[in-house]
């Protein structure tokens, strides 16, 4: 054994053993128990059952099939969390095409750049959302067809292309390489980056999440997944989309995830398991409002995509009677990295690492693993990790080794028993209640007004946010900071508007033209600190 295979630290559970995609689950199930309920519409009370959503996504594949979309083929879903979600992401996988998830909440200039990077030829999108699509093709320069997912009195929303004639509940040809989504993120650092994930990608991450859930009263059939983070980011996708299909557990959507609106659905369709955004566990911890709620049936309360103060998660879990809990993943693993595993993790900790992952902790300058209990980046290997970023290999490259280690850009260490520690972010990426701010994306918006020539964006840190996105802007004309951030604004989804513009004359960068972003970042860092100071004295 060499040096650096003593210092992989594994999963306590081994890899899942050919984990069942979540189409052939959901078929499998269909055909045992038709009538059992799949999805439960938090808001309407519609439920669809195994049978009508294996019918439903059989009619959209045929639809697709109709319009010849090939394997592997990218289809645009754009859509809040609506029963009408899965059922399309099913139809798009039994058509053995890919689903390209998009956020509802991206204006059209936002939409229409990651469009740019897939090039799909059809979209699928809710009525709310179906104009923004267009328009986005449009800046574009795609054709791409636009189907509008209309809702039927009864029904989950199906888009007008679905086929009539769907054929019968059987199962699609899909090889674990296959691909089978791309889902925005922002990587190691850097803009919006397609990830490519495969069949296996999601069927293993699907049983991961499945093994960490299964707390008093186990994570299967009998359970029922509140669905709170969003289906077109990672985590809603792997852990309250896949997870709970591939054990054939029942699905309660809710469309705005507020937290009294996921609390009064919890409560009223008795779910087991809940995968929220951060904002969630944190107004639980801070308000009276899960008391009002009978959640008793709940045995887990989880989240992700950033650091929760353990005292945070200890008076979450005492409001809500289970749990409650933070775990670690990122777009690139799919879902999940670490968390709880059979049993809750310390509050300190992001709990231990998901079936079948190996970590090592490297130093970032020497590049070897560090010692025991120290600090240094997170690396990790397993079924998860992504096959690789759309259309980028050079980005590939830097962010996944020759033999499949992903750097995650994460410094961490490992404690004896298994559990990881979050120590800080090496990345830039920004992180505003859980929800990522790619400072380049912000600045491309801010370079192209006329009164900018050069701009940095950086996150400060935030007691009641976590970080806020502020701008260093070097002018090229007149413009107020007021203008600029409005102008960033009208052209940017909420968590990513500028929270400060400050006009300076240069930013710092190296002879190599490189913007040296961290002597910003510590310039705020500061900043903060002394304005935290000023007002504990007054």
């Amino acid at each position: 054994m060499t040096a650096i295979e003593a210092r992989i630290h594994r999963s306590p559970f081994p890899a899942p053993v050919a984990p069942v995609s979540p189409v052939v689950a959901l078929l499998r199930d269909a055909a045992a128990d038709p009538e059992s309920l799949a999805i439960v519409d938090g808001a309407s009370g519609v439920a669809p059952s195994r049978r009508r959503v294996a019918e439903w996504s059989a009619a959209i594949a045929a639809g697709l099939a109709e319009r010849g979309v090939e394997r592997g083929e990218p289809v645009a879903l754009a859509m809040p969390n609506l029963p009408g979600w899965p059922v399309i992401a099913l139809g798009i996988w039994r058509a053995g095409a890919a689903v390209c998830a998009l956020s509802p909440f991206w204006g059209a200039e936002e939409t229409a750049r990651l469009l740019a990077l897939v090039s799909p030829r059809i979209a699928i999108a809710s009525p709310e959302v179906a104009e923004v699509m267009r328009d986005a093709a449009a800046i574009a320069g795609l054709g791409t067809e636009v189907a509008v997912a209309e809702e039927a009195p009864g029904d989950a929303p199906v888009p007008d292309l679905a086929a009539d004639d769907g054929d019968a509940p059987t199962a699609p040809r899909l090889a674990p390489d296959d691909l089978a989504a791309i889902v925005f993120s922002s990587g190691t650092s850097g803009p919006f980056k397609g990830v490519r994930l495969t069949v296996r990608n999601l069927a293993a991450s699907a049983a991961q999440v499945a093994t960490s859930f299964a707390l008093d009263g186990g994570y299967d059939g009998d359970s029922v997944a509140l669905a709170g983070a969003p289906f077109f980011a990672s985590m809603g996708l792997g852990a309250a989309l896949c997870a709970p299909l591939s054990v054939g557990a029942p699905i309660v959507t809710v469309p705005v995830p507020q937290t009294e609106a996921l609390l009064a659905a919890a409560a009223a369709h008795r779910a087991t398991h809940a995968v929220v955004p951060l904002t969630v566990l944190e107004e639980v911890a801070s308000a009276a409002a899960a008391p009002a709620h009978d959640l008793s049936s709940l045995r887990l309360l989880a989240t992700g995509g950033a650091h929760v103060p353990p005292a945070v998660e200890l008076v979450a879990s005492e409001r809500v009677g289970c749990p409650a809990r933070d775990g670690y993943g990122m777009t690139e693993a799919t879902s999940m990295i670490s968390g709880p595993l059979g049993r809750p993790n310390d509050p300190d900790t992001v709990g231990w690492l998901a079936a079948g992952t190996q970590a090592r902790i490297v130093d970032q300058e020497s590049g070897r693993d560090v010692e025991a209990g120290t600090a240094g980046e997170v690396w990790i290997r397993g079924p998860q990790v992504m096959e690789g970023y759309h259309g980028d290999v050079q980005a590939t490259a830097a962010t996944l080794t020759a033999d499949g280690w992903l750097r995650t850009g994460d410094l961490g260490r490992m404690l004896e028993d298994g559990q990881l520690v979050l120590v800080d972010r090496l990345k830039e990426l920004i992180k505003v209640r859980g929800a990522q701010v790619a400072p380049a994306e912000v600045e491309l918006v801010l370079r192209e007004h006329p009164a900018v020539r050069d701009a940095a964006v950086v996150g400060r840190p935030d007691p009641a946010r976590g970080e806020v996105p502020v701008a260093h802007v070097v002018p090229a004309g007149n413009a107020s900071p007021k203008e600029l951030a409005e102008y960033v604004a009208s052209r940017l989804a909420r968590h990513k508007r500028l929270h400060d513009v400050r006009i300076v004359e240069s930013l710092p960068r190296a002879p190599s033209g490189k913007l040296l972003r961290y002597l910003i970042r510590d310039r705020e860092r500061d900043a903060a600190r002394r304005a935290s100071g000023a007002a504990q004295r007054t």
